[in-house]
């Protein structure tokens, strides 16, 4: 199959374009976790991908949520610290964690949810089903298009060093 023609346009780069989708659509996201529940986005994502997966390692955990281990770290710190989630050791290895919904991390779980839920709903609105349906299966082949993109090429790319600015930028 043929990939289809795209613009060289910044504009229309299909990653810039997804960003700008995701910006919109999140920052409403954001507003509601942090103004209404006092939680950050990272956090919001562990707490929704916890409601059915209890018992996580955190190391699954940040596979999950696609997160670096420390800042999955980081914010299962801190919502253990707001006591939405527990962190309790592994039975078969005492090195090990399993992370998990308190009941008040289930509560807010139950009342955020619909609401995310029904920002998508909005969102996806403006397609027919059929087109949503097409558009599922695009994001599908378009995410296992980026993972096999990012398997073969992540040797190969340099390691990020945002911490650097710009002193660790290289002159080409």
């Amino acid at each position: 199959m043929r990939p289809p023609i795209v613009s060289q346009a910044f504009e229309d780069l299909l990653l810039y374009r997804m960003y700008r989708v995701t910006s919109v659509a999140g920052a409403m996201v954001v507003r509601l976790c942090e103004g209404g529940y006092g939680i950050t986005r990272r956090e919001w994502r562990i707490l929704a991908l916890l409601h059915g997966h209890e018992g996580l390692p955190p190391s699954a955990l940040a596979d999950k949520v696609q997160l670096d281990r420390s800042r999955t770290s980081r914010a299962i710190g801190a919502l253990v610290a707001k006591k939405l989630i527990t962190r309790t050791p592994a039975q078969a290895d005492r090195r090990g964690a399993q992370v998990a919904l308190t009941h008040a991390g289930q509560a807010l779980v139950a009342e955020l949810l619909p609401q995310v839920q029904a920002i998508n709903r909005s969102i996806m609105q403006g397609l027919t089903n059929a087109e949503g349906d097409q558009f599922n299966l695009s994001l599908e082949r378009l995410q296992a298009s980026a993972q096999a993109l990012h398997d073969e090429m992540s040797g190969a790319l340099p390691k990020a060093h945002r911490h650097l600015g710009q002193k660790g930028k290289t002159n080409r």
